[in-house]
């Protein structure tokens, strides 16, 4: 498409960023099938994109093409995360997503951070390009019933604070950790035969586990005692990923890479 003149907003117009998402996202492989209502709720208030960082790039008026980003101050310094980068079909090949990832990287404060659907090539290649590396992979699970005998005890969440995150072998992904997303969350303390462990819900969604390797399999037979919950594993913690396998848990097809900026030499 030549001679089209692109033009770029920092923080626009929220109905700019979801038709600029869902046009950009309209032939991806995962369907989203979201009103601006639902968009701004997920993508912006639980997965904390915020406006003020994020751009929409336009032609003719046009929103077609946007990246999301959002900021967090963590114990181990600032992180920047690209929470979503599209180009509407049609306006592709124009440098957009170039230019999206530049002004993200310009505007950045200490480590970089984005995740690519395994698959989505083009994505890949593009952030390998521009100095990101992948340093693991992120699968999702679906428990199958299961049986225990742990007492479970609710307890306050400056537990999660003051104790869980502090001494977590593990870090947990952007939108399963509280400190970013600033999500509503319940914390649950886990107690069989004298191990403890805890267990962090968001309704049916397994937002992490506190916990021993060796425990990781009561952890996850208590996790899923009431009700289906949805997992999140990351292949840093391969002693919860092997558990989930052997209690049967569902695998879901679609998996992510974690990407993070190559330090500058």
């Amino acid at each position: 498409m030549p001679n089209q003149v692109v033009s770029y907003q920092k923080n626009p117009p929220i109905a700019d960023l979801y038709r600029a998402f869902m046009d950009g996202f309209s032939d991806y492989m995962i369907r989203f099938d979201i009103d601006e209502a639902a968009f701004e709720a997920i993508f912006l208030v639980r997965d904390q994109n915020q406006p003020s960082r994020s751009v929409v790039a336009y032609v003719d008026g046009r929103p077609v093409g946007v990246m999301l980003s959002g900021i967090a101050h963590l114990d181990t310094g600032w992180v920047t995360r690209c929470g979503g980068l599209a180009v509407a079909p049609g306006y592709r090949r124009l440098g957009i997503a170039r230019e999206l990832m530049r002004r993200f990287d310009e505007q950045a404060e200490g480590t970089r951070l984005l995740e690519v659907i395994q698959g989505n090539e083009q994505a890949f290649d593009l952030y390998d390009r521009l100095g990101y590396d992948v340093v693991r992979e992120i699968v999702y699970y679906r428990s199958v019933p299961t049986e225990t005998t742990a007492t479970f005890a609710t307890v306050s969440i400056k537990e999660l604070f003051e104790q869980e995150y502090p001494k977590a072998a593990h870090r947990p992904i952007w939108q399963r950790d509280v400190r970013t997303t600033q999500q509503q969350a319940t914390l649950v303390r886990v107690t069989e035969g004298g191990r403890e462990g805890a267990l962090l819900f968001r309704d049916n969604v397994l937002l992490d586990v506190f916990g021993r390797d060796e425990d990781a399999d009561w952890l996850l037979r208590a996790a899923g005692r009431e009700r289906p919950v949805h997992l999140t594993f990351t292949s840093d913690c391969p002693a919860f990923i092997e558990a989930a396998e052997a209690l049967g848990f569902v695998k879901d097809t679609v998996a992510q890479f974690e990407m993070v900026k190559k330090e500058e030499t």
